[in-house]
């Protein structure tokens, strides 16, 4: 149940994270534009919650199945599942023409890192050997 909550907490304000305040600085900063960073884009994170809750919740059931078959690899299984889960829908309009270039891939970093970093947090904690 933990693991669900971890996922739900953390991974929508860090995937906007990954997205508005590296990624899109990044692109910014290659572009020569002046950079977007700016505080008041938290007022967003209500909106950010909408999107990126079921995609968090996805990944957490996903990581959810790997821990319990004691999978070996979890933290980058996962982040490969919330990398595809965030890719998929921007793929179909990448096939459509619509969005050019390899650089739409980067966009499946936005579930890719929260998902590693919540299946990190979630990972049951060993007792260490002697204790």
């Amino acid at each position: 149940m933990t693991r669900f909550l971890i996922f739900a907490a953390v991974a929508p304000p860090l995937g906007f994270v990954v997205a508005f305040w590296v990624m899109l600085q990044i692109a910014n900063w290659l572009a020569g534009s002046p950079t977007t960073f700016d505080v008041a884009q938290i007022m967003m994170l209500p909106t950010i919650y909408l999107v990126g809750l079921i995609p968090a919740l996805l990944a957490a059931w996903f990581d959810h199945a790997l821990a319990k078959r004691n999978a070996s690899h979890r933290i980058a299984l996962t982040a490969m599942f919330g990398y595809a889960i965030c890719y998929l829908p921007l793929a179909a309009v990448f096939w459509m023409g619509s969005a050019h270039g390899p650089d739409v891939l980067l966009f499946g970093l936005v579930g890719a890192v929260p998902s590693a970093v919540c299946s990190l947090l979630a990972a049951e904690r060993q007792a260490p050997l002697g204790a």
